[in-house]
């Protein structure tokens, strides 16, 4: 708060004037103090060892954890608890000075790099244009098999994980296999250990070319795939038809979309950016032009296991489609 006097009195009283000024300005800084005290105050929720945590910073969390507002009551409280713990870790950190290890010092400035990137990317995506109603359309059009035809694949599969030494046995096994009994029974005679359950595959849970697959197969059919070291053997016990109607998908297309443009949005920021940023590569190993890599200076990342062809045409994707339409909707077809 600033206020600007003029002297307009050259008598004695300029000096207790002055001293009177002085007290009035105190009374309101102090008023404004207070003010400003209960205010944080208000705002506080709990204080360890002296720190607050404040409802921004609850707020903020349950928004990242995007708790409907239903049960934002009782999810606020476990997460209050989670923010006791930080803030209690926080401050025996930096008791210990770990905040000054050139380790912690790094990880702080990349993530701090990582915010400010990721900020601008959302201030570039904030204002992109909401799908149209034709182009919702057209997305359900084109999707038939996980809308107007969305089917619910039920399964009795056996997982386990079978040597090398079994390979080729295994090999024939699923060109000869009509019942999952046999293939019970041959795990039995060479002693190998499985798993059985029943699981139900939901169409947009699964990839495009394993859901066209399993459209072409009856109840009874077997199904082998050989993923990540381990082998699922799946029956069809039931095919639910359980379409999605036109109303229903319409909020369900419109985020799918939204994403999709966020993503091309900022693919698309980035490539003008690199286009006009000026890139020296001190390290030539490094340089994509130089057609070399750095493999010699940091380590590779491992490569993915490939899934073995099946044979006839036996496919299934192993992670049974659970929880609610919307959340296969939206994680299965981001991809699309």
């Amino acid at each position: 708060m600033n206020y600007k006097v003029k002297g307009r009195f050259t008598t004695t009283f300029g000096s207790v004037g002055k001293i009177a000024l002085m007290l009035v300005v105190i009374g309101l800084m102090t008023s404004c103090g207070k003010k400003n005290a209960e205010e944080k105050t208000s705002q506080s929720i709990v204080r360890v060892n002296g720190d607050e945590i404040t409802v921004h910073q609850l707020n903020d969390e349950l928004q990242r954890a995007n708790v409907p507002s239903g049960q934002q009551e009782e999810a606020g409280k476990l997460i209050m608890q989670k923010l006791l713990d930080r803030q209690i870790l926080v401050q025996e950190a930096l008791k210990t000075k770990l905040d000054r290890n050139p380790r912690v010092m790094q990880a702080i400035e990349n993530a701090k790099m990582q915010i400010l990137a990721q900020a601008y990317l959302e201030e570039k995506v904030s204002s992109i244009a909401k799908p149209t109603e034709a182009e919702i359309a057209n997305y359900r059009a084109k999707n038939t098999d996980i809308f107007a035809n969305r089917k619910i694949y039920v399964m009795d599969e056996l997982v386990f994980v079978a040597d090398a030494g079994n390979a080729q046995e295994l090999q024939s096994l699923s060109n000869s296999a009509k019942k999952q009994e046999e293939v019970i029974q041959w795990l039995r005679a060479h002693q190998i250990k499985y798993g059985r359950a029943q699981a139900a595959h939901a169409a947009e849970s699964l990839p495009p070319e394993l859901l066209a697959k399993l459209s072409k197969m009856a109840i009874g059919d077997l199904i082998f795939i050989n993923s990540n070291g381990r082998t699922v053997v799946g029956s069809m016990v039931e095919i639910k038809n359980l379409p999605i109607s036109e109303t229903d998908s319409k909020p369900l297309i419109d985020r799918i979309l939204t994403g999709q443009k966020r993503k091309q949005t900022a693919e698309a920021e980035i490539a003008r950016l690199r286009s006009v940023a000026k890139i020296e590569y001190i390290n030539k190993n490094f340089d994509p032009s130089a057609g070399t890599n750095a493999s010699s200076q940091v380590a590779k990342p491992v490569e993915q296991e490939s899934t073995a062809e099946p044979s006839k045409s036996n496919e299934v994707a192993t992670q049974a489609g659970k929880g609610k339409v919307e959340g296969h909707i939206e994680k299965g077809l981001s991809g699309l």
